[in-house]
């Protein structure tokens, strides 16, 4: 098969596989509009942010422990 025919079978099928999605779309579509999207008012999210329970500490004060041990060899190793 020569350059030229593999070039028009490529082109065909993304063509085909194009069209397929058009006809097959639900018309179901996504907001393309920022008036489309609902806005939380900034007080409301400021209540809702300062409910959220902290996860990790233990496991997070842990990491860092370990990486302050680390530090001189981190140190050592780069000179």
């Amino acid at each position: 098969m020569d350059f030229n025919a593999m070039e028009e079978e490529e082109f065909g099928f993304s063509i085909n596989y194009f069209l397929a999605k058009e006809m097959g779309s639900s018309g179901k579509k996504s907001a393309r509009k920022l008036s489309d999207i609902n806005v939380v008012d900034e007080q409301e999210l400021r209540e809702a942010s300062a409910n959220i329970e902290p996860k990790h500490q233990n496991d997070i004060a842990d990491l860092i422990n370990s990486y302050k041990s680390l530090y001189p060899k981190w140190f050592f190793d780069l000179r």
